[in-house]
């Protein structure tokens, strides 16, 4: 059997229900067979003043983390100490993977290298650029304070359409339909050294913007999309459950920790039509 691949998960505090969340992603990588899960939780300042100064996770032992923080609005309060950001940023700049999971991009806004990380956040209209794409799959840049301020509709069922032939989406189809989705309008940052792989429809404005991007980071590799949304009192969500998500999840890590990816497309994995819950 292959070497299992080693992710690390971060968590400890976000808008989202982190708890449940962790649990679902340990159990959907673990059940898989190729991966093994360790999670590093960054301790309440608040509550726990010492546990958080001397908070050291190993990143250096995995070749993947997976980051879920999430401080938005919260930025005085929830934060993770200087010197783990200052290894953060290391590890990733001499090759690290990081997956930035869904909310995860709303975090840290203060945070210059990690704003140069994710590309896109959750940010005001004047933080940055943003990105949309023409019917045409043409990348065009929104100047920093033209648009919107970040935002999304309603969670839906949408359409997913991958740009090129990156290897994350190597045999997937064209299009496919993905649950529960937030398509975030007018994600905003430095978008700088980023390749946009999908995208989707926004309602509101009409126009299409990215689902999933990747960014270069010094020798490092980061991904993000909006999947995964895990809220409040919701137990198995049909966001978790999104097949499209768990196959992509799969292959995600895989590419960041510089394993081959898995070109075997599953077969319940969805067509343009509807998606599918597992």
């Amino acid at each position: 059997a292959p070497k299992k691949i080693h992710v690390m998960i971060i968590d400890g505090f976000s808008n989202h229900a982190w708890e449940n969340n962790t649990a679902y992603l340990k159990k959907i990588l673990e059940t898989s067979g190729k991966f093994e899960v360790s999670v590093s939780t960054c301790p309440n300042r608040e509550t726990n003043e010492d546990e958080w100064n001397n908070w050291k996770p190993n990143f250096e032992a995995f070749p993947v983390v997976i980051q879920t923080c999430n401080n938005v609005f919260k930025e005085d309060k929830l934060n993770w100490p200087d010197r783990v950001k200052k290894s953060f940023e290391k590890y990733i700049s001499e090759g690290g993977g990081l997956y930035v999971y869904h909310g995860g991009n709303n975090a840290f806004k203060n945070w210059p290298a990690y704003n140069q990380m994710i590309g896109l956040g959750w940010r005001s209209k004047d933080f940055g650029k943003a990105i949309t794409v023409d019917k045409d799959e043409k990348i065009n840049i929104v100047p920093k304070g033209e648009g919107e301020n970040t935002g999304h509709g309603k969670r839906r069922d949408v359409l997913i359409t991958r740009i090129g032939k990156h290897p994350i989406h190597i045999g997937m189809p064209k299009t496919w339909r993905a649950a529960d989705l937030e398509v975030y309008r007018y994600a905003r940052g430095p978008a700088e050294n980023l390749q946009v792989l999908s995208f989707g429809s926004d309602e509101k404005t009409g126009l299409n913007f990215p689902l999933e991007w990747v960014v270069q980071f010094g020798k490092g590799k980061v991904y993000s999309s909006t999947y995964g949304h895990v809220w409040k009192d919701s137990i198995w969500p049909e966001s978790i459950r999104c097949a499209a998500f768990q196959q992509t999840l799969f292959r995600v890590l895989q590419w960041l920790s510089g394993n081959e990816v898995a070109n075997y497309v599953e077969a319940d994995f969805p067509k343009s039509e509807s998606p599918v819950l597992r």
